[in-house]
């Protein structure tokens, strides 16, 4: 088995045998990823024919994600699957290792110690049905001196994006909260970065609202974002999908 670093030129690979699978693929995060951690994706082969591919990001030197672990087709059960994902085990050593799995496929992960903790859900919502109360905040579009301060360098490629569409609110002359939609499926996804659940309710309508009357809009939510789980709750969206995050270890 040959491993490589994946490559800009492999993505259009990558992005087909993901449809393949019918995964939703967000394609803006794994180019703004594979800029900023690009020792990260690996693609596989066997002897010169096309194997699979995983992303074993480590995020710092305490946590890594393993995702998008895929064999094609021709070459499963076979134990490809196990070597490629013992291969990102050991590419991520020492670090908490997270991960989300379908929930027919725990089993295969539990066999390398991980265990299940939460889930993680997407859920839709369908524009022009609700109206949202209105809060005495002072949105902005992207601007570059404000937007960009303090965050991270993938947030930073992510939000310089044109294809995003953005808002955030302004308080002391900094930004204080601020949220971001893209396309997705057969609409848009809205991530929200609040403290409070009138700040995350404004910004998801500032964005939603832009869109026509009937757009779906996908949001992801987990036990980790509970102002998110109360907004969805609220507004009575529509349970879409559902995986199981696990983990190998949790860190004390």
């Amino acid at each position: 088995m040959k491993i490589k670093n994946l490559q800009e030129q492999d993505l259009s690979l990558f992005f087909h045998y993901a449809q393949l699978e019918k995964w939703d693929i967000e394609e803006i995060h794994i180019r703004t990823l594979l800029n900023t951690n690009p020792d990260d994706f690996f693609i596989f082969y066997e002897s010169s024919k096309l194997l699979g591919f995983v992303v074993a990001l480590r995020e710092s030197e305490e946590f890594g994600f393993i995702s998008s672990v895929l064999v094609l087709e021709e070459f499963r059960n076979l134990g490809y699957g196990k070597m490629i994902f013992s291969f990102a085990l050991e590419h991520l050593e020492g670090c908490q290792i997270a991960l989300d799995s379908l929930l027919t496929q725990e089993s295969f992960y539990e066999q390398f110690g991980f265990e299940s903790y939460f889930d993680v859900i997407h859920y839709k919502f369908i524009t022009g049905n609700i109206t949202a109360k209105s809060h005495n905040y002072e949105l902005i579009d992207f601007d570059k001196k404000l937007s960009l301060l303090g965050v991270s360098e993938y947030i930073r490629l992510l939000l310089s994006q044109h294809t995003l569409e953005y808002k955030a609110i302004k308080s002391h002359n900094t930004v204080s909260s601020y949220a971001f939609s893209f396309a997705y499926k057969d609409g848009y996804k809205i991530t929200i970065d609040a403290d409070n659940i009138n700040e995350t309710s404004t910004l998801f309508f500032a964005l939603a609202d832009k869109y026509d009357k009937g757009t779906n809009i996908y949001i992801q939510v987990t036990k980790l974002s509970p102002l998110l789980e109360i907004l969805v709750q609220t507004l009575q969206m529509s349970k879409v999908s559902k995986m199981t995050r696990m983990y190998n270890k949790i860190l004390s």
